[in-house]
C-alpha cells in the first residue's frame, strides 16, 4: 500500500490539478459557446446544449473543489460548513459525482462534435473544448482512488467514514499502532524493582531487616 505521506501529496496536487484544468475548460468552452451562439448558417442546437452543459459542470466544479481543498484551513478559521467538506465521506461522495458528470460531458461533447468541420472555425473550437473536457475526468477518476485509498488507512487505524480526511495526518504511515496500544498493561502485583542508578534504595539499605530468633524448644 502507498505511504500516507504520498497519498497526502497526492491529494492535495490532483486538486490543484483539477482547478487548473476546469479554469483552462471554462476558457475553452466559453469561447466555443460563444461561438456557437454566433453562428446563424447552421442549426447547432445541440452543440448549445453540450457546452451548456459542460459549462454548467464547469462552474459547479470551480465552486466546490477550492472549498474541499481548503476546508482544513476554513475549519481552523471556524467557518461551520467547512467541518462536513472536511469528511472522508465528503469527499469520496463529491469526487465519485464529478467523475461521472465530466464523463457524461466528455460523451454528449464528443457526440455533438462528430463529423467534418469543413474549415468552420466555430467547429474547431467546439473541438477543442471536447478534447479539454476528458481531461478533468480522468484526473477525477484517479483523485477518486487516491481517497479510496486513504479510506482504506484511516479505517485500519480505527477511523469510520465520517473520520476527517486530515485524520491521516496524525499517522504518518499506516499500521503503526498507538502510544497506548504499545504500551505494556500495568499489573497490581508487579513488584517494585529499585533502580541503582538512580540511587533509589536507600532507605532499604540503611534499614536492613532484622530477623528475630525464633525460641529453642525444651530439652526434655
Amino acid at each position: 500500500m502507498l505511504g500516507a505521506n504520498l497519498l497526502r501529496l497526492l491529494r492535495y496536487s490532483l486538486y490543484l490539478w483539477i482547478t487548473f484544468l476546469v479554469v483552462i475548460e471554462l476558457i475553452v468552452d466559453a469561447v466555443a459557446l460563444a461561438a456557437v451562439n454566433d453562428f446563424d448558417q447552421l442549426d447547432l442546437s445541440g452543440q448549445k446544449g453540450a457546452a451548456g452543459y459542460t459549462m454548467f459542470v464547469t462552474l459547479a466544479t470551480l465552486l466546490l473543489i477550492p472549498l474541499i481543498s481548503c476546508s482544513m484551513f476554513l475549519v481552523n478559521r471556524g467557518v461551520g460548513f467547512a467541518g462536513k467538506l472536511n469528511l472522508i465521506v465528503t469527499e469520496l461522495a463529491v469526487a465519485s459525482i464529478f467523475s461521472v458528470l465530466w464523463f457524461i460531458a466528455g460523451v454528449v461533447m464528443a457526440v455533438k462534435s462528430r463529423g467534418d468541420c469543413f474549415g468552420l472555425s466555430v467547429c474547431k473550437k467546439f473541438k477543442a473544448a471536447t478534447a479539454f473536457a476528458w481531461l478533468p475526468f480522468f484526473s477525477f477518476l484517479f483523485l477518486t482512488s487516491v481517497l479510496v485509498l486513504i479510506w482504506r488507512i484511516i479505517r485500519s487505524n480505527g477511523g469510520s467514514l465520517s473520520t476527517p480526511t486530515h485524520a491521516l495526518d496524525s499517522n504518518m504511515e499506516a499500521g503503526h499502532p498507538s502510544v497506548a496500544a504499545a504500551a505494556p498493561p500495568q499489573h497490581p502485583e508487579t513488584s517494585y524493582a529499585p533502580d541503582a542508578s538512580k540511587n533509589e534504595g536507600g532507605y532499604y539499605s540503611s534499614n536492613p531487616q532484622v530477623n528475630m530468633p525464633s525460641p529453642a524448644a525444651n530439652p526434655q
